[in-house]
């Protein structure tokens, strides 16, 4: 069948031949389609539905997560008006099961593969590219949201940043960065171990683990152990390392002071500490091998011997 019904949903996902199936569409009770491709759909075929067509590639370069919030309004609009929508491409297979997994999941706080095994109830060939997996993980992660101010998303975006760009051979352009890149606030802190400058807080650092001692990935306990870390380091009073006891680096997110030596434009080189000029770390864009043997992309890391961490503390009031 060029379409099926999602169960529990007034939902159909389909291939674009379904557009073909006009007389299907109007006893299916269809209100609304949203197409997503490329190309000119022909307007005799939508003409008597609200249309909406957002283009896309079904490829790993593809940055779906931006069109997230845009389409969940679509489908919302059409069922909250009484209607049922067609949510298509061009086999019904990856693009649009990745944007009917993205609604359900927001609307019932679903994982990624539970909201996938739903719909392959029906239509049992969905399958959405390894990419659009990871960028729905990124969205479960962030709360169901798109918002750049996310860890999940700012961090995923750098990274397909820099590997598209190195690539090409070049270093990513970056025009921004963002406000969590600051250092300061009541999280840990990395400081220079000569001049006890503040380099990063513990938010902007890249958490990774020994491939062998992780889950498999894009399960719970993956990003569960990512993020609080199997091996743990006293560093003082009440206080764990952020990284794993094995590596001897911290991996950061570009900071503002590493701007000037970001900006030349070089694939790989070292950072200096903004305040006494020490080495304190390098950076290779194409990625780095941490000594616990986890590849981090980008690789922007301080070297563990150079830093302390720091646990900030408000003194009490007079």
């Amino acid at each position: 069948m060029a379409m099926h019904k999602i169960p529990g949903y007034m939902i159909y996902i389909g291939s674009l031949f379904a557009l073909q199936g006009q007389t299907s569409l109007k006893e299916a009770g269809i209100t609304h389609i949203l197409s997503l491709l490329r190309g000119e759909i022909q307007p005799r075929l939508v003409s008597d539905f609200t249309h909406k067509q957002i283009e896309l590639d079904d490829d790993d370069e593809e940055n779906i997560l931006v069109v997230f919030s845009e389409c969940i309004e679509f489908i919302n609009q059409a069922i909250t008006n009484g209607g049922s929508v067609l949510v298509h491409c061009i086999a019904g297979i990856s693009r649009s099961a990745t944007i009917c997994a993205a609604y359900i999941m927001q609307k019932q706080r679903m994982s990624t593969e539970q909201a996938i095994s739903l719909i392959r109830r029906s239509r049992v060939i969905v399958n959405p590219n390894d990419s659009f997996r990871e960028q729905l993980d990124v969205f479960e992660r962030d709360g169901f949201t798109v918002d750049e101010k996310k860890e999940g998303y700012r961090r995923w975006k750098l990274k397909k940043d820099v590997e598209l760009a190195t690539a090409s051979g070049t270093a990513p352009v970056l025009n921004s960065y963002s406000a969590s890149s600051e250092v300061g606030g009541k999280s840990t802190e990395l400081r220079c171990k000569k001049c006890r400058c503040p380099l990063a807080s513990a938010n902007t650092v890249i958490r990774h683990e020994p491939p062998a001692n992780l889950p498999p990935p894009n399960t719970k306990a993956y990003y569960e152990a990512v993020k609080m870390g199997p091996y743990k380091t006293t560093v003082g009073p009440g206080m764990v390392s952020v990284i794993g006891q094995s590596c001897m680096h911290y991996f950061l997110e570009p900071m503002r002071w590493m701007q000037p030596e970001l900006e030349q434009g070089r694939l790989e080189g070292k950072l200096d500490c903004p305040k006494c000029k020490t080495k304190v770390g390098s950076y290779r864009w194409q990625g780095m091998k941490c000594s616990c043997g986890a590849w981090v992309t980008p690789g922007i890391s301080v070297q563990r011997g150079r830093v302390d961490e720091v646990k900030p503390f408000a003194l009490p009031r007079a």
